[in-house]
């Protein structure tokens, strides 16, 4: 097929029912899959088939394909990621391989000088955290940790709000946050934390600024908040989890002026490389585009993730947020009113997302993870020093049969 004519599948898939969603996966059925969607997910086939697309387009001719789709196809990706988080400009948004890549690229690019501070919370993913902490060995910045909340079972939006603002002083200059922790499940109201950033800022000229970091992942591809919605500086994501997109991909969305206030550290391949190249100029402004690392990447899953985009804007945003959020209420009640099971997660909808994390009484998580794969259902593990629960995700590809499966295997615990 000639790259010029290239035709993704259509994605219109509103009239279809949840069970007919799940058919678009290829899960192994012997399995209850409670754990894919927030760890890696498994590709619908709209992707699945775009990704063999462009696998065939550049086998069949990899140097003309290449060089006849690369900037075009990352453009479409752009395009479709800021109609899907709702972003006036593509060019302000990077394409990464990852959360954990945009979390690196994003905080060593910062231009931040010694006594100068990003302040951070106990609560963060280890990605946020060593990302940090290479940034400031090598700028002499500073770091400061905060709680956001005392005990999780009392947690409310204005304590996590007074709790951040309380924190920034006179030196920060980055405020690094996670939208919905991996840790607890807890979803952090970020729209709330901008505004009270902003008002601080309104007290600061431009270059002392706070700007607002947000590890997004974990809500991105659930939640109804765009990215004008939440308020933040830096969006930082990835494609293959909740949005179900190309395994290997991510990106970073920021805003024009938030883009200005870093210097990229690995070289571009998009068209500034050409500008540099024939002109030797640098453009002026620095965007999404130029802090794309450059280099040959994963293409065909790169540019697939376009289709991804597509899919769940045909399932609609409103839907998949009920629908996720539905199944996960099944699971924290159900969690919640076990005697042997402490449930981790607020049960409120507007604290909590995706993720329900809980402990079972005489087990430790790994053992409980290895008892429920005895029952063939598959939850997985917080990564954390202090917060090291098991976890069930349940997503699109669920149904609410195989969430009473997955209690009634902790039910079996007791």
């Amino acid at each position: 097929m000639s790259p010029s004519v290239i035709k993704h599948p259509n994605t219109n898939t509103q009239a279809i029912s949840w069970n007919q969603i799940r058919e678009q996966f290829n899960l192994n059925p012997e399995y209850t899959h409670l754990g894919a969607s927030q760890f890696i997910c498994s590709h619908p086939k709209v992707v699945r088939e775009a990704i063999q697309h462009y696998a065939q387009l550049l086998d069949a001719n990899p140097v003309m394909n290449t060089l006849a789709l690369e900037n075009d196809e990352m453009q479409k990706v752009r395009e479709a990621a800021a109609r899907y988080l709702q972003i006036d400009n593509p060019d302000n948004i990077a394409l990464t391989d990852s959360t954990t890549m945009g979390m690196g690229l994003t905080y060593t690019a910062l231009n931040l000088q010694p006594g100068q501070e990003i302040l951070t919370t106990e609560h963060d993913h280890y990605s946020q955290h060593e990302a940090i902490r290479q940034a400031i060995k090598r700028t002499g910045a500073s770091c400061r940790t905060i709680r956001m909340y005392e005990r999780i079972n009392h947690v409310t939006e204005e304590e996590i709000v007074e709790s951040v603002v309380r924190g920034i002083g006179p030196n920060t200059r980055v405020l690094g946050i996670t939208w919905v922790h991996s840790s607890t499940g807890l979803k952090t109201p970020v729209a709330q934390i901008a505004q009270a950033v902003a008002a601080v800022n309104r007290h600061r000229n431009e270059a002392d600024r706070v700007l607002l970091l947000v590890d997004g992942v974990h809500g991105f591809g659930i939640e109804r908040e765009t990215f004008a919605d939440l308020g933040c500086d830096f969006f930082i994501t990835s494609g293959h989890k909740w949005l179900y997109g190309p395994r290997g991909t991510g990106l970073v969305a920021a805003t024009s002026a938030a883009w200005q206030r870093v210097s990229p550290i690995i070289p571009s391949y998009t068209e500034a490389m050409d500008v540099i190249i024939e002109e030797d100029e640098r453009p002026e402004h620095m965007d999404g585009k130029q802090m794309t690392p450059g280099g040959f990447h994963s293409l065909e899953h790169r540019w697939a993730l376009r289709a991804a985009f597509e899919f769940m804007e045909g399932l609609g945003r409103e839907r998949v947020c009920e629908r996720v959020h539905q199944l996960n209420r099944q699971c924290k009640e159900g969690l919640a009113a076990m005697p042997h099971v402490t449930l981790h997660t607020p049960l409120s909808d507007a604290l909590s997302s995706g993720i329900t994390s809980f402990e079972v009484r005489g087990y430790n998580t790994d053992e409980v993870i290895e008892r429920l794969k005895e029952q063939k259902v598959v939850a997985t593990k917080a990564p954390y020093r202090h917060y090291n629960y098991a976890r069930f995700t349940p997503g699109i590809f669920n149904t609410e049969e195989e969430v009473e499966r997955g209690l009634a295997a902790v039910r079996s615990l007791a």
